[in-house]
């Protein structure tokens, strides 16, 4: 499936799509009880859940393709942790 097809699905179509084929790929946090999960989708794009953690439920989703006026991915960008083998830059 692909970006194009997905928004066309309905928003309980497009959560269960992303539960059955997207691929975790991190957590930020937008609000104290909000976490915003990324998934990236078989046909390339990315897919935001935003999930309230008090009622354990997903507010809503968002679709959107890297390098497009709607792209989050600098979003999750503070959240990555590089390995300690990789060299850290000088300050």
């Amino acid at each position: 499936m692909n970006f194009h097809e997905f928004t066309l699905l309905s928003e309980d179509s497009q959560l269960a799509s992303v539960y059955a084929t997207g691929a975790y790929v991190a957590t930020r946090w937008q609000e104290v009880y909000e976490a915003v999960l990324l998934y990236r989708m078989p046909g390339g794009f990315f897919v935001e859940l935003t999930y309230d953690t008090e009622t354990n439920e997903v507010q809503y989703c968002f679709a959107f393709e890297a390098g497009s006026d709607d792209d989050r991915l600098a979003d999750y960008a503070m959240f990555v942790r590089l390995p300690n083998w990789v060299p850290q830059a000088e300050q």
